[in-house]
């Protein structure tokens, strides 16, 4: 019986052969392959950046149009002041992204996303308090929604008219989002989503019809989060009285018409829902159960996008990917999460 060869006689001889193989490599006249990503970028030919820079360098200036935009409109002064700061860490990571693929930033257009007074852009005051990005509430005062004049001078575009160009601006970012390669969907459609919310926080929510994505396989993942999130959110509303059972039931019943289309949308790969699903005990306190209802909705927007990058160049899916990343982020201003730049996902 031949004796057995040892694992490190096999690592020797594969090393042997690798430098070898380097010697021949440097003895006949290959081409070399690039030693960096950026090799061969010239900032003057966009046919030599890489993959997505051009979408990263198009939301970059609509990131910049919104900064400015605050500073124009007036009214939910502390959901501005939580999206200024969002916004900021957005276009500091997008120039991270397009500088490190070896290409300068262009210059910004200082245009503002919503033209200023005189302009015809205002909006009348709706006279209801501004729910701050962190589920916290305010009325009166410089912090009531729709306050729309400084005390002199033509009163200001109210922050609705803000959040209906970024209600608009949604359809051409999903469209963007269905030309990126799978690589950079979710940091995309993270920021797509992230501003569709913010749409909503500013009293201007997209409209969404039937969803048609994620659909199939892709589907999955993300019903095997959202189906335990209804489950438990049923069982801490349950448990609970008054307005706490009242932020529980306002994300139940959308969560519940989003798992049900995921269900559809994923046709025979869904697997059959199980009766019930383990949860942490005691869920005595209010605090035991906010912690719960909110982990288990941040569960919903990772699955999302990951489930994403199965989906390059299919529109209409992508556009349901946002949604459900967008309507996480809702849902956790109203479980009193704090809001992310990026929702789910780390800082690209």
């Amino acid at each position: 019986m031949p004796r057995a060869v040892s694992r490190r006689a096999v690592l020797g001889a594969l090393v042997g052969v690798g430098g070898a193989t380097l010697l021949a490599g440097c003895d006949e006249q290959d081409p070399r392959t690039p030693l960096s990503p950026t090799e061969g970028v010239r900032a003057d030919d966009p046919a030599t950046w890489l993959p997505d820079t051009q979408l990263f360098i198009a939301v970059r200036q609509r990131v910049h149009g919104y900064r400015l935009a605050l500073d124009v409109v007036a009214g939910r002064e502390r959901t501005r002041d939580r999206l200024a700061e969002l916004w900021r860490v957005q276009q500091e990571r997008l120039e991270l992204l397009i500088t490190l693929g070896g290409v300068p930033l262009p210059d910004l257009l200082d245009d503002p996303a919503v033209a200023g007074p005189g302009d015809g852009t205002s909006a009348p005051a709706d006279g209801s308090g501004d729910r701050g990005v962190d589920g916290t509430t305010a009325t009166g005062g410089a912090d009531a929604e729709g306050s729309t004049s400084t005390g002199a001078g033509p009163a200001r575009p109210d922050a609705e008219v803000l959040g209906r160009v970024l209600r608009r601006d949604h359809t051409e970012a999903c469209r963007e989002l269905s030309t990126a390669t799978a690589t950079n969907v979710p940091t995309l459609a993270s920021l797509a989503a992230q501003h569709v919310a913010a749409a909503a926080w500013l009293g201007a929510p997209v409209p969404w019809g039937e969803m048609a994505g994620p659909s199939d396989a892709a589907a999955v993942p993300v019903l095997a989060v959202a189906r335990p999130a209804v489950f438990g959110l049923e069982v801490v509303a349950a448990r609970s009285r008054d307005e706490e059972r009242a932020d529980y039931e306002s994300v139940l019943e959308p969560l519940r018409s989003v798992t049900r289309q995921l269900a559809t949308l994923a046709g025979a790969a869904a697997p059959v829902a199980p009766l019930g699903y383990d949860l942490p005990e005691p869920l005595e306190t209010a605090e035991q159960r906010r912690a719960l209802a909110r982990r288990l909705v941040a569960d919903i927007a990772p699955a999302t996008l990951e489930a994403a990058q199965r989906l390059p160049g299919r529109a209409a899916e992508l556009t349901g990917v946002v949604r459900v990343v967008s309507d996480t982020v809702v849902w956790d201003r109203a479980l009193g999460t704090r809001a992310l730049p990026f929702p789910g996902m780390t800082l690209p």
